[in-house]
């Protein structure tokens, strides 16, 4: 299977992830901002669901192709691939910050 990528920052993100999503994205990168992320169908902006592996910073892989890793805290040597394509909804995942960074339109769980 043959992926096809959107190169920002020297960061590898799925060719169905739009603009707008890269820079918010980008931006949590260069900030550490540590938050929790709803994956889901971007066209209806459905959740699924998800509770486990939603929370963190964003990091980047090494090798060829550098994607984005959600990284589950400062003590964790990695992290899981990001479903970037497949993101609804982020919030802050510290109780201080709180709020929402980002929503889809059509928001709903």
């Amino acid at each position: 299977m043959s992926h096809k990528y959107q190169i920002v920052n020297g960061t590898a993100y799925c060719q169905d992830t739009s603009k707008e999503m890269i820079a918010i994205l980008e931006r949590l990168k260069a900030n550490q901002t540590r938050a929790r992320f709803h994956w889901g169908d971007t066209k209806t902006g459905k959740d699924w669901g998800d509770v486990w592996g939603v929370r963190g910073t964003i990091g980047r892989s090494t090798g060829r192709i550098k994607i984005p890793l959600l990284i589950h805290n400062s003590r964790s040597l990695g992290g899981g691939g990001m479903l970037d394509h497949c993101i609804v909804k982020i919030t802050y995942a510290n109780k201080k910050d709180g709020g929402t960074i980002y929503q889809h339109p059509k928001y709903h769980q």
